[in-house]
């Protein structure tokens, strides 16, 4: 299926606001089981201003994105000043980060960003903590990461490893995270969904288990994916095949957004991620205005858009730069 004909900044804009907004409704069914919802809203979340202000919801004012978002943003000002993927910049940025005690970090990040030498070579780190917390998969909160390195249109799947492994040394987060990026790369620079059999055939490169969640994700039910089951709603394969799903079920990202955040367990990671890719590809127009009017620090998220933008036009259209 084509998309639409949408300049750079349409699709930047979508991916970046849309992440944003997909983070900060997704918060208020964070870490909740879908009859824990039906509970606190009884007629659905679908405005920021329903979102309950429990001891964990509190640490945020309503319509505010949280640490998923943030990560992204250091991904693109780093992408943005180097003028290309330096994961040994980005691992700087993210290690200074760290040293300003963000709330609400999960641990498998704080363990591997707390390191004393993370910063001299972050993917060892990365691995040496994975063995030792000993875990059956990493977090899903690097996927956000390879939705953005994939609109950086070189080395994708090489980059997509690398950016995944400097935090998270799983292969099953790495396949995932390269999945991720080569749809991304495909919607905003080929203007079409890249095929399952590309995705299918890097699954079986690297993880062919993966190939279930894809499997889902094309011909499955969202409830398939058992997003709220409380010992593994974290998983960063359930958050790949969630974002997939939106992507090939759903008409807007605002239909991805609300349908994802009904589903609980790890809502702001999974909702960010869905509805940033399909904000990709349909553009930052079909976005509801009420999500993005009341997105806290949307004048900043446009201004670093409009800055990725540029790097983009200026590194990556060669004859013709098109219409920004």
């Amino acid at each position: 299926m084509n998309t639409m004909n949408l300049s750079i900044k349409e699709k930047v804009y979508g991916a970046l606001l849309g992440y944003a907004v997909g983070d900060a409704l997704g918060l208020g069914t964070e870490f909740m089981t879908k009859k824990e919802i039906k509970i606190k809203y009884p007629d659905g979340l679908s405005h920021y201003s329903q979102i309950i202000r429990d001891a964990h919801r509190s640490l945020w004012r309503k319509g505010e994105y949280t640490n998923d978002t943030i990560l992204v943003k250091m991904l693109l000002e780093s992408l943005c000043d180097r003028d290309s993927f330096d994961y040994m910049d980005y691992a700087r940025r993210l290690h200074e980060w760290y040293l300003s005690d963000p709330i609400d970090l999960v641990t498998n990040m704080r363990w591997v960003l707390s390191q004393d030498d993370y910063e001299k070579d972050p993917i060892a780190v990365a691995e040496r903590v994975w063995k030792v917390m000993n875990l059956n998969e990493n977090p899903s909160d690097a996927l956000g990461k390879a939705l953005f390195i994939g609109l950086w249109n070189d080395d994708v799947r090489t980059n997509a490893h690398n950016v995944c492994r400097i935090t998270h040394a799983q292969k099953r987060c790495c396949v995932s995270s390269e999945i991720i990026a080569t749809m991304a790369n495909s919607l905003m620079w080929e203007n079409q969904e890249a095929s399952y059999d590309t995705l299918a055939k890097i699954a079986r490169e690297s993880d062919s288990d993966t190939l279930r969640y894809l499997e889902i994700a094309r011909h499955g039910a969202l409830e398939d994916f058992t997003l709220d089951h409380e010992s593994t709603f974290w998983y960063v394969r359930k958050a790949m095949g969630c974002a997939l799903w939106a992507l090939w079920h759903c008409k807007s990202p605002d239909e991805a957004l609300l349908k994802i955040v009904a589903q609980g367990g790890d809502a702001d990671t999974n909702a960010s991620l869905a509805t940033g890719l399909v904000a990709l590809k349909y553009g930052v127009s079909a976005i509801g205005k009420e999500y993005l009017d009341n997105l806290i620090d949307r004048k900043q998220l446009e201004a670093l858009a409009a800055k990725f933008t540029e790097s983009l036009a200026n590194k990556f259209t060669v004859k013709e730069k098109p219409a920004l």
